[in-house]
């Protein structure tokens, strides 16, 4: 969630930020029906498409439940209360993609702070009318310094973005996250950003905006994408 310091959807931290010329359409922001409507979210964070064994799958953040919830959501389980769940690009709901099953669901495992260690959810897709790009996972190991960049939409740009870009260099894994240094590093107003992929210079996913990290230095923070442990143990089994 970008840090418990910078509420659910966290604030991210920023590098460049434009709009993409060079990639295809990748991430849409992600709008969510709750049975009870008074809880619906018209956009909830992002979200994006991945290829793996040959089936597609709509991935988002875990931690979207903290801020997309009705007050009877306890556990990693949205069937009894989720009506609907779409990614669609910004300002583009027609061209949706309409998820289906949620493939990790947990009733047992509880909504809190804990959930960043696992801060993936993996859905089926019932139907795709949309032009975003179907993206593949790296399955090589990052090196020190590479470059990798981060593709969504902040609520703070709701009404203006198509898909920013944010951009910076890889440390070292830790846990269930990568480490990432930002070039000329500053605060913005960017919330509602986590769940966007996190790619590699050859466009192949290796994280998922999540988190932030105290920088191993002290000073500061370092940008932390849940990386693909948890995501390629739950494909596995599948």
């Amino acid at each position: 969630m970008l840090g418990k310091r910078f509420s659910a959807m966290g604030a991210a931290l920023l590098i460049s930020c434009g709009q993409l010329s060079a990639i295809e359409q990748v991430s849409g922001i992600n709008q969510i029906t709750f049975h009870d409507e008074q809880y619906s979210k018209p956009f909830a964070g992002n979200g994006f498409l991945i290829e793996y064994r040959k089936k597609v799958y709509a991935v988002t953040v875990k931690h979207t439940l903290l801020e997309a919830r009705t007050p009877d959501m306890l556990g990693v389980r949205i069937a009894e209360h989720v009506s609907g769940w779409q990614i669609h690009p910004n300002q583009l709901p027609q061209q949706s993609v309409e998820l289906g099953k949620l493939l990790n669901s947990d009733a047992e495992e509880k909504l809190d702070m804990g959930i960043l260690q696992k801060d993936w959810l993996i859905f089926e897709v019932k139907n795709n009318n949309s032009n975003l790009a179907v993206l593949t996972l790296r399955s090589t190991p990052l090196v020190k310094g590479e470059t990798l960049s981060a593709y969504g939409c902040s609520y703070a740009n709701a009404e203006s973005c198509q898909q920013d870009t944010y951009t910076g260099q890889f440390i070292s894994n830790v846990d269930a996250n990568l480490r990432m240094s930002l070039d000329n590093m500053e605060f913005a107003q960017l919330r509602g950003l986590s769940g966007s992929p996190v790619l590699d210079e050859n466009n192949q996913v290796v994280g998922i905006v999540s988190n932030i990290l105290p920088s191993e230095s002290s000073e500061g923070f370092d940008f932390a994408p849940a990386n693909l442990d948890y995501l390629i143990e739950v494909l596995s089994t599948l």
